[in-house]
């Protein structure tokens, strides 16, 4: 009994490695845009495999998207293809298509079924890839076939977030056009204009501000644009941040003031700007929702910073 189940496991194994090869020559040939070659091997290799080596994408279906060979694409529907078929590492052939900016590709793939509003965890929706690339007709084309510009995956934001990312304002224009939320929150990511505040990007602020967003509009774990942009020393954006209308002794629970942020890294000029425009120098907050958690004010996270400079100017201020 146990020499038979030992052959049979062998034979499973042995049988594993054949398909995987075999799933990997099919792939090459896609690759290489070997389109004879492609359909011979579709005669005994199902067109719906995965092959988890070095070869990216790891589907048929992706890889062709990937290079964008249409013919071979087809081809492989042909053969029974599935639009929605992909290995669970990798981004859909939608997604792939979306991201290079081929539109033929794209709208094939959408005609054979595949999702517009597909969420992947790391590579976010097809609209979001089309975003990344920058690629207008194929953005155009997802919202008009229902793609939807406020679908969030978390760790990857929103389309609206991204192309504030990318400093695509016409993109945004167009996504806003199409009932997208401009101070739409997303989790760990937190609004557009905090996302573009934390990186400082003065350009993207000023658009979004323009366009509507809230200055004020804060985000569980991600603080709101203010405390972002003086967390990271970005004074150009704080002051325009508080020139319009933001709140320089706002909190948001689980984070800190902007007063402490800036004093805690060391932004000097950030510190003196918020202190010059009325921020409370002694203010204390909780750092977490705890009520046990550790208080927190400016003096004492520059210190425990070791930002000497800071402490001295809150000194010479009156903190205590």
């Amino acid at each position: 009994m146990k020499t038979l189940f030992v052959t049979i496991i062998s034979l499973l194994a042995v049988t594993s490695s054949l398909r995987a090869q075999k799933c990997k020559d099919l792939l090459v040939s896609v690759q290489n845009e070997n389109y004879e070659q492609v359909k011979s091997l579709l005669k005994t290799v199902n067109p719906n495999c995965a092959y988890d080596g070095q070869i990216q994408p790891r589907t048929p279906l992706g890889m062709a998207a990937s290079n964008g060979n249409l013919e071979i694409g087809k081809l492989l529907f042909e053969k029974g293809a599935k639009a929605s078929y992909r290995y669970k590492r990798d981004a859909s052939a939608l997604m792939i298509a979306a991201q290079r900016g081929d539109y033929n590709f794209s709208k094939y793939l959408i005609e054979k079924g595949a999702k517009v509003n597909r969420k992947v965890d790391g590579d976010g929706t097809p609209l979001m890839s089309a975003v990344s690339g920058g690629n207008k007709a194929i953005i155009a084309l997802l919202l008009e076939l229902g793609a939807d510009p406020n679908a969030e995956v978390e760790g990857d934001g929103n389309a609206i977030m991204m192309a504030g990312k990318y400093d695509q304002l016409e993109i945004l224009n167009l996504l806003l056009a199409h009932s997208g939320d401009i101070d739409k929150e997303t989790v760990g990511d937190g609004t557009a204009l905090i996302h573009a505040a934390a990186r400082g990007n003065m350009t993207m602020v000023k658009a979004l501000v323009s366009l509507g967003a809230d200055v004020e509009k804060s985000s569980d774990r991600d603080g709101n644009p203010l405390i972002m942009a003086a967390k990271y020393g970005h004074l150009d954006v704080v002051r325009f941040l508080v020139d319009s209308g933001a709140d320089v002794n706002v909190h948001v629970p689980g984070d800190e003031t902007p007063l402490i942020g800036a004093a805690w890294n060391g932004h000097l000029d950030v510190v003196t700007f918020l202190v010059e425009k009325g921020a409370d120098i002694n203010k204390t907050v909780r750092d977490s929702y705890s009520i046990l958690s550790e208080r927190r004010n400016a003096i004492k996270m520059a210190k425990s910073a070791g930002h000497e400079e800071v402490v001295g100017y809150l000194i010479s201020k009156g903190a205590k």
